[in-house]
Formats: structure tokens, sequence, C-alpha cells
């Protein structure tokens, strides 16, 4: 019976053509993109989850107010032996400390001669591997990094080094660490490399006593410099979170009567698992993603695939009238509506098959252009993917049932007598159904184009708003006290004439960089003192960025003269009650802390949004740039032309001070970017997720089309013959789409300007909905249906009636 099933489904479907390729090519449509975005929200979800024990490893992040206001992803030096003494509950605490960049030289090997600059290098505390259970090629856990001057590295950062050999052969082996008198360091582990789901991604880990003594075991409550991970059961987190509110209430606020700080102090715990998707704090290790984008996406990828399901059924009702004669004799010979239902259900079967085997070729062929929009490194593997392997069946059965139940059963229930008789009609309730699904689908499309034009145009304001300074052709080099605090005017002195650089600048802090400091600042005569992101930056860097000076000036260029001296943003000025009048008033630093300090402001800048337009621009303060030991940038405007020879030239001049250092740079455009990236490419997937529900639904109006014209051509050809024109022909037969689009418009736009509200308040700084927007989207939408309907129907209109008439 199976076997006469399958044959007679497939009989019949290379009968029908044209109703199996727009079948087939629009599930493939539907099934290839929901698997391409199942595979990009599977690799959002499983960030973190690649080593044992990760469901019990929390972040301990440090706050002011509530956990989405100020707040670090990283917490101060004080909380790790306060946890392991007061909290019996946590198993293990570890922390991690990004310091500055380091010069690494292989001590041996083909590469031995070579020097290398690498970012991605942490101090460790020697029970790292006690938290994150990570696997090691070669080297012991208990061991790694238990001895002073030890490092662990990873795999493919061991062949960088030592060249293609097996991990174990680099154990024992050393690195030289440092620029000058470099120290050798001991390889005692090499660890798997990290894969890209990972909010930690790490090549070096190293372990120095003098540096733990200094930074890790100080007694301080205020300066959140160290990555803190703590490891416990997941069901303790409650109570672990209570024991560190009762941490800050006993050490953690006293503390601030002497250190900056504020009694809303808090310290939140977050599951690493959910720092990729929940987390967006300043001082993250990278940038994250954001939850809303994986349920947007997971709803769109479900709409799609039914939007595909629609067209199966849409096209199999419509041609109904077609396939009635054969219902009907089929039921004369004794055919039962189950063994109908099962041969409908078959043909769909058939259908959805085809169709899969097909999606699976396109995403494999799709999967690096994919990669390239979504900026992911998702490997398609069938086999290899446990989601992918059940996800497939799964999707045969259901979309068998689910595109083909509907049909079968209305098909199957058509009376044998009223067929043969040629009095069947099919019903109104099948149209209703049919015109239902037709709204439906559109109403997704116009929804999804409408959602994409606004996300497009909130994404260009982001790239084309002017954030306060001008962010092109910038060259921000990351100076890890190779040039010196003496040797900054000496620096840029050698620029003084050049035809490629304009201007540099030394600065603590840049925009963008998510790494600020805060202090408190207040009014000498009053006590109310706030928080505020704070830096140094030398003489020129207003001119550098072009900031608008609003009052005052900038720094004095003659060295020492601003060293009391503050420049204030007008967020900054407000809120010390000072905006009216600020040049010339004096603010406190710390006031009461052992580095308190008066200062004179002596200007006021335009507010420049110097974090993401996600946030409200923040208070900031400029002060002048005294000798500073940590991490500094060196921020040089140049000429646009060639850019080559002009990184040349900085190279150049670099090297006059630390010959053996590489020069580590970036364009402070790029930088700007990669903060939005998960916003670039959520709006590039939106993109190719509306041309593809496009196509969808425009396949099944063209196919709908098809099949209601062939009914109707008798019709045509009587109208034609008693002088219907073309275009009263075209309008006829598109009437009844034109208000099933209304229908649909009615639904998609107050649905769109809800999601876009929603999405949009995740901005400080935002486009808004403009309703003209809305119009061109449902203008779109609505001339390629129409475009559809009379590229279908134009055959029909434009055939001479003799030809339709010739048999009555």
């Amino acid at each position: 019976m199976l076997r006469n099933y399958l044959k007679i489904a497939w009989r019949t479907l290379k009968k029908n053509r044209l109703y199996t390729l727009l079948n087939v090519f629009g599930l493939t449509l539907g099934i290839s993109g929901f698997l391409m975005i199942l595979l990009f929200i599977q690799d959002e979800v499983s960030y973190d989850r690649h080593f044992q024990g990760s469901e019990s490893v929390f972040r301990v992040s440090s706050h002011w107010g509530n956990f989405s206001s100020a707040g670090y992803a990283t917490a101060p030096p004080a909380l790790g032996s306060r946890m392991e003494e007061d909290i019996p509950e946590v198993e293990a605490v570890t922390r991690l400390l990004k310091w500055n960049d380091f010069t690494i030289q292989p001590a041996s090997g083909p590469n031995q001669d070579q020097v290398f600059r690498e970012s991605k290098v942490f101090y460790a505390e020697p029970n790292f591997f006690q938290v994150f259970n990570l696997n090691l090629k070669a080297g012991s856990k208990e061991v790694a990094l238990s001895s002073p001057n030890q490092v662990a590295l990873t795999e493919s950062m061991a062949k960088k080094y030592f060249g293609d050999v097996h991990a174990q052969e680099v154990i024992g082996k050393a690195v030289l660490i440092g620029s000058n008198n470099p120290t050798p360091r001991e390889i005692a582990a090499v660890i798997e490399d990290l894969p890209s789901q990972s909010h930690l991604h790490f090549d070096m880990l190293v372990y120095e006593p003098g540096m733990h003594q200094e930074i890790f075991q100080m007694n301080s409550w205020s300066w959140s410099i160290l990555y803190t991970y703590a490891k416990f059961p997941q069901e303790k987190a409650s109570v672990v979170k209570g024991k560190l509110d009762q941490i800050v209430e006993n050490y953690a606020v006293p503390s601030f009567t002497t250190e900056e700080g504020g009694s809303d102090y808090n310290l939140q715990l977050m599951p690493i698992r959910d720092i990729h998707l929940n987390s967006h704090l300043l001082r993250e290790l990278e940038a994250n993603s954001y939850q809303s984008y994986v349920y947007i996406f997971s709803l769109v990828a479900v709409f799609v695939l039914l939007l595909a399901c629609i067209n199966f059924m849409n096209l199999a009702t419509a041609k109904a009238g077609l396939r009635s004669m054969e219902v009907g004799v089929r039921k004369v010979l004794g055919s039962g509506k189950s063994q109908l239902v099962a041969q409908f259900l078959t043909e769909a079967f058939l259908l959805v098959l085809l169709s899969l085997l097909l999606s699976l070729v396109v995403v494999e062929l799709c999967n690096e252009p994919f990669n390239k929009i979504s900026g992911k490194n998702i490997d398609f593997n069938l086999i290899k993917n446990p989601l992918i392997l059940g996800t497939v069946p799964a999707l045969l059965l259901i979309l068998t049932l689910l595109s083909g139940f509907y049909p079968a059963f209305y098909l199957s229930s058509f009376r044998p007598i009223l067929i043969l008789k040629k009095q069947l009609s099919v019903g109104k309730n099948s149209h209703t159904f049919r015109n239902g699904l037709v709204v439906f689908q559109f109403a997704t499309s116009l929804t999804l184009i409408i959602c994409t034009l606004l996300v497009q145009r909130q994404l260009s304001f982001i790239q084309n708003s002017n954030p306060g300074f001008d962010r092109d052709q910038l060259v921000i080099i990351h100076n890890d006290g190779e040039i010196q605090n003496h040797q900054r005017e000496d620096f840029k002195s050698r620029f003084v004439g050049s035809t490629k650089v304009q201007s540099a600048s030394f600065s603590t802090g840049i925009p963008m960089a998510e790494q600020f400091q805060m202090r408190s600042f207040d009014l000498p005569t009053t006590n109310n003192q706030q928080g505020m992101n704070w830096y140094e930056a030398d003489a020129d860097y207003l001119n550098t960025y072009k900031f608008e000076l609003l009052d005052g000036r900038s720094f004095s260029p003659v060295a020492g003269a601003d060293s009391a001296k503050v420049i204030l943003n007008e967020e900054a000025a407000r809120q010390l009650g000072i905006l009216e009048n600020p040049v010339g008033q004096l603010i406190v630093k710390n006031k009461g802390a052992n580095d308190e300090a008066t200062l004179e402001v002596v200007g006021l800048v335009k507010n420049f949004n110097f974090e993401t337009f996600r946030h409200e621009i923040k208070p900031l303060v400029l002060e002048y740039m005294h000798e500073y030991y940590l991490r500094d940038y060196i921020s040089v405007r140049i000429h646009g032309g060639a850019i080559e020879s002009t990184i040349a030239e900085l190279e150049t001049a670099w090297k006059a001070y630390e010959p053996r250092v590489p020069m580590n740079y970036t364009f402070l455009d790029e930088d700007f970017a990669r903060v939005y990236r998960a916003d670039m490419k959520m709006g590039d997937l939106l993109k190719v997720l509306t041309v593809i529900s496009i196509l969808i639904a425009c396949l099944g109006l063209f196919g709908l089309t098809s099949y209601t014209t062939h009914l109707r051509t008798k019709e045509i050809g009587i109208r034609k013959v008693f002088g219907a024109s073309m275009p009263e022909i075209f309008l006829m037969l598109s009437s009844s789409y034109l208000k099933l689009l209304g229908l649909s418009a009615l639904i998609a736009i107050p649905t769109a300007i809800y999601f876009m509200d929603q999405w949009l308040e995740e901005f400080a700084f935002k486009t808004g909905i403009e309703y003209w927007v809305i119009a061109v989207s449902a203008v779109v939408c609505f001339g390629l249906a129409l475009g559809t309907v009379f590229f279908q129907s134009y055959k029909s209109i434009k055939a001479n009636p003799v030809n339709s008439l010739r048999s009555e």
C-alpha cells in the first residue's frame, strides 16, 4: 500500500511541475532560513558551556545603584579573601588581572629571534583551574601556575612561538617576557584552544608572586580591577548573594569613609553562561550580544518556516478544483477517507523530504557567506551536531503534518456524487481560510520590511551621527610605558611639520574604550560627593579629537602649568551645579581620601558620546595628565590618503624609543564599529530573513494567482469580448488581493511599531519611528505583490478570447 501511495504521489508531482517547483522552492527557502538561524541561536546560547562544571561558575561585578547603572565587570581586590573566609558555600575563588600588553620572545625554536606584542595575556592565581576546568593538551592542572614565574599558554600560541610541535614538547621551554631585561618564564601547561563561544579569551596566563602581592592582596574596596569568579552549586546562589550583601555592609561601605565610593555600592553575581547575552558593563572583556536578539531571531525563524508551510496549504486548497475529479473517481472505486488522507499526506511527505534534502545542500553551500554576515564561525555538520541531527527528522514529520494535514482532509471531504455531476462548489470556508493564510503571509512580510528599514535607519544614525568629536583618521597607539612620561613631548615633536600627521595626544582614556575610571567630585562648600568618570589628558587632547569648547580654554602646552586643572563636560558641570559659570570654579576630587585634591576648572566641553549610543551621556572630568604608570593611549590624527606610509612613519618614531617592541595600534572608527558589532550583524541578518520571507510570500501569491486565473479563463474571455480593457481586467483580478493586502497592513503596522518601540528603548540616542518609513515599506510590499499578480495574469489577459471560448 505504501509503495502504491509513493508511486502515485511521485507521478502527481511530476505531472504538476509548476505546483511542485513552487512548493519545493518555497519550502527549501523556509527550511534553509530556519536551519541557519537555528545554528546562529545555538551559537549564541552556547557561550561558556565548553568546560565541565561551567553551570556552577559565577562572576562577581561591582555596581553603584541598580544593576543597569554605573557598574564594572570587575570587583575589588579585598573581596577574594573575604569570600573565601565568610562564605563557606563557595568552593573556590579565582581572579584575573588584565594589566598591559606583554612583550614576549620565545627563548628557543624557529621564532626565537622574533618579538611579539600580545594583548590577551592575564595575570592569574594558582587555583585558576579549580574554577575553570579547561582541557589541557600537556602539563598538569595541579602544577600549572603553582610556582613563581610559570605560565600556561594555549595550543595555538605554543605553535606560534615554537612551530608545529607536539604540545608535550613545549612543556619546560621558556619565553622571555618584558621589553628591557626580559625575564624567562617556564611553560607549565598547554591549554586546548578556547572556542569562539566564550566571554573569556586568553592566549597566556601568568602567575607572578610580586604582582599577586601588590594587587591581588590589596585591602581596597574602591578599586574594581580584578575579574573575580567563584565556584559553588547553582542552588546556593541566593545564599551566596545574601552573604555578599553582608560583606558589603560589614567591610566595603565602612571603608568608603576613607575611600571614594557610596552607600549604594553593591556586588552582583552572574552565571558565566549568561554573560554574553545579559552583561553590558564597563570593563567587559569583550563586546557582548543581547538576549533580545535571540528572541527576535527565534520568532522570525519560526515565522519564515510557517510562511513556507502556508504556501503549501494555499496552493493545495487552490488546486482543489483541479483535483476534484480524481477524488470523486477514487471514492467511487472504493477509496475511503483515510486512504485519501494517506495519499495526500504522502505527497506532502515527498515534497517536504525533497525540500529538506535541498535545504541541507543550501545551508552547506551558504555556510561561509552566512558566517561572514553573522560574524560567526559556525560549522554546519549534520552528523556531529546533535541539534541538527535531531531537528532534521523532527522537521520532516512536523512540516509534513503542518503543511499537508489541512489540504489532505479538505480534499478528501469532497462528495463524489457532486463531483461527478460537476456540481461541486469549492466552499466559502476554504476561501476564507486561504485568504486568512495570505493575510498572515503578507502581514509577516510587511512587519519584517518595516522592522528592517527602521533597524537600518537606527544603525545608519549610529554610524553617521556626530558623537561630539571627529572619529575619522584617528590612529590609537597602545602605550604600556614604552614611551615614558618624560618622553611624551619629544615623541610629539617628531611630527611637527609632518605632511602626514596633524596632531598627537597622550591620555589615559579614549572614547569607546569602556575602561574609564571613576572618582568622586564635589564643591569645597558642599557635602554631596558624586561618582564621575575621570581620566587624564594632555594639552593637545581637545584639538586632536576636535571637541567643541563651549567656555574657557584647553590645557596649557607649558609643562606643569595646569597640574591642578580640569576640563568638564556639560553633564559634569550640571551635576555639580556650576553649568552657568564653570570656569574658575574649584572642585574637590576624592574628598576625605588620601589622594584628595582641589582642582580648578579651566574649560567646558560640549557633551560627547564617550560611551555607546545605548547610554545617556554621563559626567566626565578631564584632568591634566601627570606621571602615569598604567596603560595610556596615544591618539594620532592623520591626513587621509597614504595610510600605509603614515603608519610606517609612526612605527619609525616608535622604534626610536622602543626598538624591540612592535607598535600596537587600531583605528578609532574601527573600534567604534566593533562596539556595535552585535547590532550591525543583527541588521544584516534581518535583511536576509526579510528577503527570504518576501520571496516565499510572492511565490505563494504567484502560484495562487496561477490557479485562480486558470479557473477564471472563460470569464476573462467573455469580459474581453464585451470590451473590457487590460487595466480593467487586471483590476478585477487583483481587487481581492488588494483587500487582503490592506488587511495585512492593518495588522503589520501596529505590530511592527510595538516591537520597534521595544527595541529602540535600549538606545538613549535614537531616530524614533518615522511614518514615511512605514509608508515606503507598505508601498514596497504592495508593489511586489501586485507585480507578482500582474506577471502571472498577464498571459491570460493578453490571450485571444476565441481560444478560451471556442468550446462554449
